[in-house]
Order: C-alpha cells, then structure tokens, then sequence
C-alpha cells in the first residue's frame, strides 16, 4: 500500500504544487489580469473615449458640410453655364445690331 500513496501524491502533484495551489495560482492571476484590464479600460482608455466620439462628431460635420458644398457647387455651375448663355445671347445681339449701324 505505501506504494499507491506514492502514486497518487505524483497524480496529485505538478511541479512540485498540488492541484488546489495550481487552482489558487490561476485564480490569481486571472483576477489580476481583469484588474489591469479595467485599469487600461477606465485610466488609460477612458479619458480618450469622449475625444474618439467628439472625433466622429466632426467627422459628420464635415462630411454634411462637404456635401451641400458639393451641391452648391453644381448649382453654382448651372447658373455659371446659364449666365454663359446669356452672354453669349447678348454678345451676338450687339454684333448684330453693331453690323445693322455701321452697315456691314
């Protein structure tokens, strides 16, 4: 019988630590390691989630502000191309009535 005994103290032993240390260990460090997750999470991290969402914020702006300009820009080019025409019209109607006056 001695000889089961030492069997099962090498079944119950790893590295020289018995399963419930070996439990203990990882409970350590697992609850350690969530500490310092929350530590980066709310020290580290949290001051710059206001400033990442301000961020996006003025990204937003920014794209619905470069959007109308674009609109304003093309109706700015109607009206351009619409003048253009107009001008066009009015410089032919002086020509004619240039011509008409000086009879050529």
């Amino acid at each position: 019988m001695p000889k089961q005994g030492k069997e099962d103290d090498i079944l119950h032993i790893l590295l020289g630590l018995s399963w419930g240390e070996w439990a203990s260990i990882t409970t350590v460090i697992i609850f350690m390691a969530g500490m310092v997750s929350l530590l980066f999470k709310y020290v580290v991290f949290g001051p710059f989630q206001d400033d990442v969402k301000d961020l996006n914020k003025n990204f937003k702006t920014l794209n619905d502000n470069l959007r109308e300009i674009r609109i304003s820009i093309a109706e700015l080019d109607k009206r351009v191309d619409e003048h253009d025409r107009r001008l066009d019209r009015h410089h032919e109607r002086i020509k004619d009535l240039h011509n008409k006056i000086w009879g050529k």
